[in-house]
This record gives C-alpha cells, sequence and structure tokens, in this order.
C-alpha cells in the first residue's frame, strides 16, 4: 500500500509542480512561495477527501460497475494531464503579466484549478474503498513540496521539462485506471 499511496501523491503532485515550475520564473518572496505551497497542498488534499466522500456515497450504487467508473474518471484525468502538457509544451500566456510577481489572487486560483484531478481521483479511492486519510495527506504533502520544488527550479531548468513530467504523470494515471479494472 506505502507504495500506491506514494505513487498517487507523487502523480497528483505533478500538475501543482508544474504550475509552480511555469509560476516560478518570476519572482517569489519566502512569505508568497509559502503561500503558493500551502495553498496548494490544501487544495489538493481537500479535493480529495472531497473526490472519496462522493464516491463512497456512490459507491452502493454502483457496486456493480464501480471498477468502470474508477477506470474511466483515472483515465480521463491521465489523458487531459497529456493533452494539457502536449498542447502547453514551450509556451506560457504569463508573458504579458506584470513581470515582477503574481498576486495572491493568481495563487489560490491555479491552486483550485490544479486540484481538480485530485477530485476526481478521490472519487475513484471512495469507490475503492481506500483508507482516506492517508491519501489525502500523502497528496496535500507532495503537493506542498512539489509546489516548492518547482519554484525554486524553475530558475535552474528548461521550461519544456515542467511538460514532459506532466505527460509521465498523466500516463502514469492511465496506467492506474488500467489496473482498477482487475479490482
Amino acid at each position: 500500500m506505502f507504495w500506491e499511496v506514494l505513487l498517487f501523491a507523487v502523480v497528483l503532485s505533478i500538475d501543482s509542480f508544474s504550475a509552480a515550475f511555469a509560476m516560478g520564473f518570476r519572482h517569489f518572496s519566502a512569505k508568497r512561495a509559502f503561500s503558493f505551497a500551502f495553498s496548494s497542498a490544501f487544495a489538493e488534499g481537500v479535493a480529495t477527501a472531497i473526490g472519496f466522500l462522493l464516491g463512497s456515497g456512490a459507491k452502493d450504487l454502483i457496486v456493480n460497475y464501480d471498477h468502470w467508473v474508477a477506470f474511466g474518471l483515472l483515465v480521463a484525468v491521465g489523458t487531459h494531464m497529456c493533452w494539457e502538457a502536449y498542447h502547453h509544451v514551450g509556451g506560457e500566456e504569463e508573458d504579458s503579466e506584470d513581470p515582477r510577481t503574481h498576486g495572491i489572487i493568481k495563487i489560490l486560483f491555479i491552486s483550485t484549478v490544479t486540484s481538480i484531478d485530485s477530485l476526481s481521483v478521490g472519487v475513484s479511492l471512495g469507490l475503492a474503498g481506500k483508507p482516506i486519510l492517508t491519501y489525502s495527506l500523502a497528496i496535500a504533502l507532495a503537493a506542498f513540496a512539489s509546489t516548492y520544488l518547482g519554484l525554486f527550479l524553475a530558475k535552474r531548468m528548461p521550461s519544456a521539462f515542467g511538460s514532459r513530467l506532466e505527460m509521465f504523470g498523466g500516463a502514469v494515471l492511465i496506467a492506474i485506471g488500467f489496473k482498477m479494472l482487475s479490482i
């Protein structure tokens, strides 16, 4: 179970890493970096828990085909991650904004948007009856760490790295989706 939890946490934190990496090319104070990392962690953990509750509640209604629902959600999320990575390679639309910093509203918005995948995965975890506290905490901690990492590595790496990592994460979620068919 440890490796499965770790895999989910790392894969779901790739969006947070990629967003932070893209935004990290601009100046970030230590306080703003912490705010971004905390908001990413909070959004990812809460979204996973909400998705879990939705999935758990629906489990009795769809017990005969829940593995297909989990498969569909994971494949859809993974495919979406791959599609976004493919269509954003090398280009960011943020160049027209103030080059000095990012505002807190933008940080909260990005944190929320990157947690949508966690909501869908949480539904899958609820359908599979996984221990939500373990998964939510691991996903939140991974999002916190990956956001910090993305911000600070942006100064040292080419921008295509984030897209490649997101593509890999999407492929892993698709593979996990196929694994759900065997449950």
